[in-house]
């Protein structure tokens, strides 16, 4: 199975107009997919979401999914 997991988390610049808070850039990837956004937080907050997305998205992907003959 091709799951998700996180290749990087990295600070970056705030998109204009932001609050002086911090923003982290990361990456998630499979064998076939990459997947990248930025999110305002501390590193461990953006850590912990990019976590749980990767676990929703591991989840999902293990889901059996169903064919129908018409």
């Amino acid at each position: 199975m091709w799951e998700f997991e996180i290749v990087t988390i990295e600070k970056a610049a705030p998109p204009t107009a932001s609050p002086a808070d911090p923003w982290y850039r990361y990456t998630i990837a499979n064998r076939i997919t990459e997947i990248s956004g930025v999110r305002r937080g501390s590193r461990d907050e953006v850590a912990q979401f990019v976590s749980h997305s990767v676990q929703r998205l591991n989840a999902r992907h293990k889901l059996p999914s169903f064919s129908r003959s018409i």
